[in-house]
């Protein structure tokens, strides 16, 4: 009889607190009281825990917006819009002459 007495005292208890401490907890304090509508910087850079970049949206030295992921090691895995490939190497055309036939 006395244990029931304990757990329904502690029970009650347990209402009671939770009831109160939404009446009597202060005010939460929020870091920021609303989200900002809009964000302005000339790039966003995205990196992983290294600092090692692996993605970048800005604008390229022209002025003109891009979006480019790279691997670790800062190759161009993917761009919008696509970059230029670099330029080939003029191809030297080899014509193989064959010896005249001897009769």
């Amino acid at each position: 009889m006395k244990q029931r007495l304990v757990v329904s005292l502690a029970v009650a208890a347990g209402f009671v607190g939770g009831v109160l401490s939404h009446y009597v907890s202060p005010h939460l304090v929020n870091a920021q009281s609303q989200a900002p509508k809009e964000v302005r910087a000339q790039s966003f850079v995205l990196v992983n825990e290294k600092e090692v970049a692996y993605g970048l949206f800005g604008f390229d030295p022209l002025g003109k917006p891009i979006l480019k992921m790279t691997d670790g090691y800062q190759h161009t895995l993917w761009s919008a819009p696509p970059q230029p490939a670099p330029p080939t190497p003029p191809h030297r055309i080899v014509r193989l002459s064959t010896p005249p036939v001897q009769k």
